[in-house]
């Protein structure tokens, strides 16, 4: 089996877990069937707990020792990877969409987010291997595991963000002050994107308005968002108006006609439209699913 992406796993597979877009790996000695070189198109996190981990990316180089943790950002392209013979380690990888539907506040964290590009080894106390280990151990539980109480994908999502930013409060404190102008060109036009769309994502969908107020060409901005994070700038957009609509059916007794209102929409069937080709299922249909939906 190639694994091209974390979005086509297949669902039947061994190492897909009963969540949609999350792969945990216990033993890297597991992960079959890669090609490289390989550009990956999801978040990467690898746990060294013993022994070593040679990868080779991009044109760099990064061997991983006992309690080292390395996180990567879409985009890399792999090479080749090498464990000691006693390497004993897990490794995480979360799709693009699944993280950002779950991390949608992103213009707090993300000047961290573009640190693990040139900075994505750091090493850790006991005490941190010991607390991304049970986290690990929670997700894996949860989403592999064959109960579900209805609120599996919550369950997992709030673990997921758990594990998120204890990660990110180990980057951070290795990382010393980073702003947005001390950022990469693309980092920083994507860091203008996203704090533009979660100001005006309730009235504005079109990649040019965001272009035109960032004073670059639809074409350039798309370009450069989906090198920076992975996706492009019109999955950023649709992922915000989603989220949003998501939690107006579940947790709101507002009308589907007053959420279309709500978030702009011509009318409720072009809203009805534009939902269901996001996530298969009509508004009706989601609001009457279970939370595991």
């Amino acid at each position: 089996m190639e694994i091209k992406t974390i979005d086509h796993i297949p669902a039947g597979s061994p190492i897909a877990g009963n969540i949609d877009n999350i792969a945990i790996f216990s033993d890297v000695s597991k992960i079959k069937g890669l090609r490289f070189p390989l550009r990956i198109d999801f978040f990467l996190s690898i746990l060294c707990e013993h022994g070593s981990l040679t990868i080779n990316y991009d044109n760099r180089s990064h061997t991983l020792t006992a309690n080292s943790l390395i996180v990567m950002r879409p985009g890399h392209v792999f090479h080749s990877y090498t464990p000691s013979p006693d390497f004993r380690g897990h490794a995480i990888m979360v799709s693009t969409r699944f993280f950002g539907e779950t991390i949608p506040g992103l213009t707090q964290i993300l000047p961290s987010l573009t640190h693990f590009h040139d900075h994505p080894v750091i090493s850790l106390s006991a005490a941190d291997v010991a607390q991304q280990i049970e986290i690990r151990n929670l997700i894996q539980r949860r989403a592999y595991g064959i109960t579900n109480n209805g609120f599996r994908t919550d369950i997992v999502r709030s673990l997921l963000e758990a594990l998120f930013f204890e990660t990110l409060s180990l980057y951070s404190s290795h990382m010393g002050d980073r702003t947005p102008s001390s950022m990469r060109r693309k980092d920083a036009l994507l860091f203008g994107f996203i704090q533009l769309v979660e100001e005006n994502f309730h009235t504005e969908r079109s990649v040019a308005y965001y272009a035109e107020r960032l004073f670059v060409s639809p074409k350039h901005l798309s370009a450069m968002i989906k090198e920076a994070s992975g996706r492009t700038a019109g999955d950023w957009i649709d992922s915000y108006v989603v989220m949003e609509a998501k939690k107006l059916l579940r947790n709101t007794g507002m009308t589907i006609q007053e959420i279309s209102t709500r978030l702009n929409f011509a009318n409720q069937s072009f809203f009805g439209k534009y939902f269901k080709h996001l996530t298969g299922v009509s508004p009706r249909q989601y609001r009457s699913y279970p939370n595991d939906k």
